[in-house]
């Protein structure tokens, strides 16, 4: 049986003065979340801070008692209360209408992750095994990092269906169609992954992905060794030094 830590970060960025990522993190109950929020004025943090406290809510009170084989139902109906939760009070606030977040939900049971998420934040793999020291590089054409999910987006969705990537606007790859709190309660992506020792769980907005190639992500994670809270902090400082143009939060759970 493996055993869990983790270490997170999140910065507003270098452009946007409000930070409307929200992050919730518990290794004794294995639960980790992570929301970047969408809508105007204080709208989106408001959605994302009630999706990850609802759907929090959810799995702690049911987690204990829930056989490994109903994660994702729980996993399901801890997104779709949040959706219900962001939704109402948006029809309460004029405010609040049209706020709506992304959000990834991972579980950890029995040495697996279990991953729903709406949108365009991710969780990435990263299969470390034994990490090299510090300055030298990953093993040529040797991919440690493998990203669990896909983003929901316009772009994407007409880049599944053949359209060239050339032809597609850049903003419509930030234009989601799943999302907690907006319209209809979304269908997750589900995945899952057995983790090894010395393996990373790398959850994102896309303040960090929108920044960073995978490849930098990579060499990030590959070349720390300072610890899971100063790695988190690299990430987010290679987010800003290449432009930090959104809000960036990362969440590491690392396998002991």
């Amino acid at each position: 049986m493996l055993f869990m830590t983790s270490a997170f970060a999140t910065h507003p960025g270098l452009v946007r003065k409000n930070n409307e990522d929200c992050i919730r993190t518990d290794d004794n109950l294995g639960i980790y979340l992570l929301a970047d929020g969408i809508g105007g004025h204080n709208a989106g943090e408001v959605a994302s801070a009630l999706a990850v406290e609802t759907a929090y809510a959810v799995l702690r009170s049911n987690i204990a008692h829930t056989p490994v084989d109903g994660c994702f139902e729980l996993m399901v109906h801890a997104m779709h209360t949040a959706h219900w939760e962001i939704s109402t009070k948006a029809l309460d606030c004029v405010s609040f209408a049209k706020m709506g977040t992304t959000l990834v939900v991972a579980v950890l049971r029995e040495n697996k992750a279990y991953i729903v998420h709406a949108g365009d934040s991710r969780c990435y793999v990263f299969q470390n095994g034994s990490r090299p020291p510090s300055g030298t590089p990953l093993e040529s054409g040797v991919n440690k990092l493998k990203r669990l999910t896909h983003d929901h987006t316009v772009g994407d969705q007409q880049l599944a269906s053949g359209v060239f990537i050339g032809q597609i606007p850049r903003k419509n790859f930030h234009i989601l169609t799943r999302s907690v709190g907006c319209g209809d309660p979304p269908y997750p992506d589900f995945n899952i992954v057995e983790l090894n020792q010395g393996d990373l769980l790398l959850i994102c907005s896309d303040g960090l992905t929108d920044m960073l190639a995978d490849a930098e992500i990579e060499a990030i994670l590959a070349n720390g060794d300072t610890g899971l809270d100063a790695l988190a902090v690299d990430l987010i400082d290679a987010a800003n030094a290449n432009g930090g143009r959104d809000n960036i939060s990362v969440v590491l759970v690392a396998s002991l």
